[in-house]
């Protein structure tokens, strides 16, 4: 039978005896098998109907990585209420204006672990007598909602029917190849995207689970590799950060010890998206895991977003000439063709088709879109324009930016996205930002640990690559450049504060044009409530 609902698509593994879910820290770990985790989710149900919740109510939460968290997401979904997941942190927000706006949105009436503001507070009970049977309901109903990182403004809600995120989750199963047997490692934060359906994808294709707090895996990553390095066949989901870390803390442990090439024979599948993906991101990754046994091609490259439940397009890795073009100042990846059940074009401004190589506006159709930011907007007939910026080669796609990241100087057109991969490639950077001023733009630089960076030979650098020169480049502390609860940096917020003279040099300044003075007090590159 296919799965009309998550709930009959989760119920449907839970006799897999042979599968278990692991939750918890390097310190403390909890595995349960399957049909175990199966009675507590329809306990934690039963739970939240003696708390008031019935099918349709709407709860906010914050879903954490435990599994009193994840039980939380899962019992709702059973009983058939709508979890309403949000941010634990909003760049220039006060948290408690955003959680009053979703509030108003969503008509929510009960929160979880989320007391004050007028609602129903519940907690996480087990209480197997109260479990309801099947609640009405089909593909169409409303599954959860999610909201947008805010890294361009304000978070938008993203409402989900369970049709959009079965199919979304056959659509990533198919390219990860996953089978029965196969173990999952989700190690990203639960409330972005690609940590809610990385984990909801294991658990309807019954993969063995590894669900790691993400402060744990950060601090000892090489622990939790070893967790799922029995298994036949691994899959996680590894954003270009992600990727230059695991090769530093890899290469030190390199250091100490010999490289142990089990540790990443079975992987099989490394979905790499939800930011710019780094030609020398790759390659570093590539060198440093080679001597572990990882194979390159279980890299996919990935175009994804949350309107479109997780991914958009997928491009399994070949090798750096094939993967990349290199056509320009930065290289670009292959983001691949779209996923099943979408169709994607690229347009320009009077919504005529691009031709290939022309760049414009990234628009997508199909079954796994959202249900419109009202919704009540079927994206299966008509197109979503993503506010990207892309191009399509043979079929595949190559994004530019972000529409909101071009920046129009002296009559050249980039990419903040493109600067930002030529300045980090300068020694000593350790990650950047550009941001819109004035008429050009600034270059925000955190130098690496120990090290000084060359303000000027940067500035060079970009003036020769792109035909302009930046406004300023200004070197900072880590703590200053400002990142939404995804981890992207929050550019509409930290332009805000760079216009307003918040946001000030820590060290050295190239400067070729003219920075606001810093209001009195704030010279010193924080950002209070930020640090």
């Amino acid at each position: 039978m296919i799965a009309a609902t998550l709930r009959e698509a989760l119920a449907g593994q839970a006799d897999r005896r042979n599968a278990t879910v692991t939750f918890g820290t390097s310190a403390r770990r909890e595995s349960l098998a399957y049909p175990a985790f199966a009675e507590q989710i329809a306990a934690a149900a039963g739970g939240f109907v003696r708390q008031g919740v019935r099918p349709g109510d709407r709860v906010l939460l914050r879903i954490g990585s435990s599994r009193e968290g994840v039980l939380a997401l899962l019992g709702l979904l059973h009983l058939g209420a709508v979890p309403v997941s949000v941010k634990p942190r909003v760049p220039g927000a006060a948290v408690e204006q955003y959680l009053a706006t979703v509030i108003r949105q969503q008509g929510v009436r009960h929160a979880f672990r989320m007391p004050g503001r007028g609602l129903n507070g519940l907690d996480l009970e087990l209480c197997p007598a109260r479990a309801t049977g099947p609640p009405p309901g089909g593909p169409e109903d409303l599954a959860f909602v999610q909201y947008t990182s805010g890294s361009t403004g304000t978070p938008r809600p993203i409402p989900l029917s369970h049709r959009a995120v079965l199919g979304n989750i056959e659509a990533i199963s198919s390219a990860a190849g996953m089978e029965a047997g196969d173990a999952g490692l989700i190690a990203l934060p639960l409330h972005h995207d690609m940590g809610l359906i990385g984990v909801l994808t294991s658990l309807v294709r019954g993969l063995d689970l590894v669900v790691e707090e993400p402060g744990t895996f950060l601090r000892r990553p090489l622990a939790a590799l070893r967790l799922v390095q029995s298994a036949g066949r691994v899959h996680g989901a590894f954003p270009d950060f992600m990727l230059r870390y695991l090769a530093a803390r890899i290469s030190e442990a390199a250091d100490r010890e010999a490289p142990d090439p089990r540790l990443f024979r079975t992987w099989r599948t490394v979905f790499c998206g939800a930011e710019p993906i780094r030609r020398e991101s790759v390659r570093t990754f590539l060198d440093a895991t080679a001597p572990w046994g990882f194979d390159p091609t279980a890299l996919v490259f990935c175009y994804g977003l949350a309107e479109a439940v997780l991914m958009a397009t997928s491009h399994r890795f070949v090798d750096d000439t094939t993967s990349f073009r290199t056509d320009g100042p930065a290289a670009a990846a292959c983001l691949g063709r779209p996923a099943p059940g979408l169709a994607l074009r690229v347009v320009d401004g009077t919504g005529r088709e691009c031709a290939a190589g022309e760049a414009g506006s990234v628009h997508l159709r199909g079954a796994t879109l959202f249900n419109g930011y009202d919704g009540a907007t079927d994206h299966r007939t008509q197109w979503f324009d993503t506010g990207d910026l892309g191009y399509l080669r043979s079929g595949h796609l190559y994004l530019s930016g972000r529409r909101g990241d071009r920046i129009s100087t002296g009559g050249v057109n980039l990419f903040a996205t493109d600067v930002e991969h030529v300045a980090g490639a300068e020694p000593g950077v350790a990650e950047c930002v550009v941001l819109p001023y004035g008429e050009s733009f600034a270059v925000v630089v955190v130098p690496e640990r120990g090290r000084t960076i060359d303000a000027g030979a940067i500035a060079t650098r970009i003036t020769t690559d792109f035909a302009t020169a930046p406004e300023a480049v200004l070197e900072v502390s880590h703590s200053a450049v400002v990142r939404t609860a995804s981890g992207k940096p929050a550019r509409g917020y930290m332009a805000e504060q760079l216009e307003k003279g918040q946001l000030r040099p820590h060290r050295r300044t190239h400067r070729t044009g003219h920075l606001p003075p810093a209001p009195e007090g704030q010279g010193n590159g924080r950002t209070p409530g930020h640090d």
